[in-house]
């Protein structure tokens, strides 16, 4: 993550944090759910990182804020112009 922070800067770094929490929090409930794991099982945290890292990269910067922000306001949020 401190490489990746250098490389993309303040800005991207937390929207990648956040972005890997919310993908590794989805994609941990369904594994648990369907029980493919068990709540004792390991389950790694860098492929999300690596995951939301490509997202970043090939999503602009204002769309990804966009769709976080009505993600987490529960679509609340709105674009004024």
């Amino acid at each position: 993550m401190g490489a990746l922070g250098l490389y993309f800067g303040f800005a991207n770094i937390i929207i990648i944090s956040v972005l890997s929490f919310l993908i590794g929090a989805v994609l941990s409930i369904f594994l648990l759910i369907t029980r493919i794991k068990k709540t004792d099982e390991y389950i790694p945290f860098g492929p999300f990182i690596v995951l939301s890292t490509f997202i970043t990269i090939f999503v602009p910067y204002v769309n990804l804020v966009n769709i976080l922000l009505n993600f987490f306001t529960l679509g609340l949020y709105s674009k004024k112009h």
